[in-house]
């Protein structure tokens, strides 16, 4: 199973260090965890999804990976990832509540598995590419949004899906 930092886990990724969640959050982040592994039991559409994006894997499997690791980011972005096995999560999604760290982890998972991210995506993203939004496309099919969000960019507050989020 995914890992939680609590201080378990040391070092750096491209300088951003591996800093563990702090102890307030940790229910945050344990409820999460175990909601993650119920959307992988209950909506079909995760695992399709998620073996759909670059690398292939489902939700699943990233789930049940216990090389990844679920870093805080004292920061400021929602989350963050680099493509490998560990992912960070600002300060406001636990300000939201426990399902925007979810909706965090969800979409930082999609770029663990290869969903396109970064500043390198900046350029086209203005253009609604798709690849853009593959990420939180990823929180709509674990079932945390309506499919009328993405079919209209109208986003509803009552969900963490967000239409309009890109990268």
């Amino acid at each position: 199973m995914i890992q939680i930092n609590v201080g378990d886990h040391t070092g750096d990724e491209n300088g951003v260090p591996f800093t563990p969640i702090p102890r307030g959050f940790r229910p945050q982040v344990q409820w999460a965890r175990t909601k993650a592994v119920w959307i992988t039991k209950r909506i079909n559409t995760a695992d399709r999804y998620f073996v759909s994006l670059p690398g292939g894997r489902t939700l699943t499997q990233l789930v049940n990976d216990s090389t990844i690791w679920i870093n805080y980011d004292p920061g400021g972005y929602d989350g963050l990832t680099f493509h490998n096995r560990d992912l960070w999560i600002g300060p406001r999604p636990f300000r939201m509540g426990r399902w925007s760290v979810l909706a965090t982890i969800i979409h930082e998972l999609a770029h663990i598995n290869g969903a396109a991210g970064g500043a390198s995506m900046l350029p086209i993203c203005g253009t609604d590419s798709p690849a853009c939004h593959a990420a939180e496309r990823a929180v709509m099919e674990c079932g945390l949004g309506k499919r009328s969000e993405h079919r209209t960019g109208v986003d509803d507050p009552a969900t963490p899906y967000d239409p309009n989020a890109w990268l």
